[in-house]
């Protein structure tokens, strides 16, 4: 089985779960999931996990994205974009004699989100949208977000071209939503690409075609970024053959055990290397100690191998 990560430039009109289903099918393997969706009108990229790089959610699904669009304003819309209906009459809006910067400075920093009804987001176990679809009331919760950086371009009267970098967890659809209510003429996302998450950038990304080109010339490695190689903005550190023990048996490790860090920085996780490179664990130092706990080891063989 391939371990690694790859990393996708999803198309217009594809859900995240089928770009998954391919991604299973091109690697012949059941052990794949992704890092985040985007709604099927999206495009942009997606991180695919296959095999023990699966594991990597809890900490990729909290790093920033940015993302580009267009938003436009007149009216909202029931799933706060271009897919669902009018929730009112279109009202005349001239873009060009907004304060734009005054406006969008309002949603930089934190603040409470609503999610859309139309989401993914769970509630009782359920994404929302289930509830949407069959128009049962739910009491949505709002949640605390951060937007890094906001700024827009006007393109027309109604049209705002815009570039966001946000925390996770930011609806881009309620962001849009949002500034239509701040503005009193409704507003709705009409267009959104995902650009980056965290160090990933969509230059580096692949379409489905792409690489299932690459596999048809025996390249399917060179599409996937291997395990050893992600979570580098931890340091990696290499441990001895009783550091590999320990580790491997759910042990502490002890700092007599390391044999190199590199580089030598203060952090809170660490990914743990025996000395002939192959990656045993992410570990988190110990508070107030010089020793490391596992917080996930990847064993001699894979269940799915």
């Amino acid at each position: 089985m391939i371990h690694g990560l790859i990393v996708v430039n999803k198309e217009k009109g594809i859900t995240s779960h089928s770009v998954v289903a391919k991604v299973r099918r091109l690697f012949d393997t059941k052990k794949a999931g992704h890092f985040g969706t985007l709604d099927p009108q999206a495009t942009g990229i997606m991180l695919i996990a296959l095999g023990q790089a699966t594991r990597f959610f809890d900490f990729y699904v909290k790093q920033e994205k940015l993302y580009s669009g267009l938003i436009r304003f007149g009216y909202a819309t029931t799933t706060y974009d271009s897919e669902g209906s009018p929730q009112a009459a279109k009202q005349p809006i001239n873009l060009f004699q907004l304060d734009l910067e005054a406006l969008l400075a309002q949603f930089r920093g934190d603040h409470m989100q609503l999610p859309p009804i139309f989401s993914a987001k769970k509630f009782k176990g359920k994404p929302l949208y289930k509830y949407a679809r069959r128009n049962q009331d739910v009491t949505i919760s709002p949640v605390p977000v951060k937007i890094h950086q906001l700024s827009g371009r006007v393109i027309d009267h109604e049209t705002l071209e815009f570039s966001a970098l946000t925390s996770a967890g930011t609806y881009i659809r309620s962001l849009a939503h949002d500034l239509g209510q701040k503005v009193g003429v409704g507003a709705y996302l009409l267009e959104l690409k995902r650009e980056k998450i965290g160090s990933f950038t969509l230059q580096q990304a692949l379409t489905l075609g792409e690489i299932e080109a690459w596999l048809a010339e025996g390249k399917a490695l060179q599409a996937v970024i291997p395990i050893e190689k992600l979570l580098d903005e931890y340091p990696k550190m290499i441990v001895n053959p009783v550091g590999r023990r320990c580790i491997c048996n759910g042990m502490a490790l002890k700092a007599s055990d390391v044999l190199k860090i590199f580089p030598a920085v203060n952090n809170d996780f660490f990914r743990i290397f025996d000395d002939q490179g192959k990656l045993l664990a992410i570990a988190e130092k110990e508070p107030h100690a010089m020793s490391f706990k596992s917080s996930l080891v990847f064993p001699e063989s894979d269940p799915g191998d």
